[in-house]
């Protein structure tokens, strides 16, 4: 079975895992997984919400 991965932040389809790559030591654990779907946060908004020294959101 294939799980599609969606950003949290922008709902971009990033990709699909295999049920049985979930199983593996390896998993992603900040991915959410609701059904078939995965949300997990794509390259380009992990990057925009990087956290810098000093700086604090709210």
């Amino acid at each position: 079975m294939k799980i599609l991965k969606v950003c949290h932040a922008c709902d971009r389809i990033i990709g699909e895992l295999e049920l049985d790559n979930l199983t593996s030591d390896n998993v992603d654990t900040g991915m959410d997984i609701v059904g078939n779907v995965a949300f997990i946060l794509c390259p380009g908004c992990l990057h925009e919400m990087e956290i810098k020294t000093g700086n604090v959101y709210h």
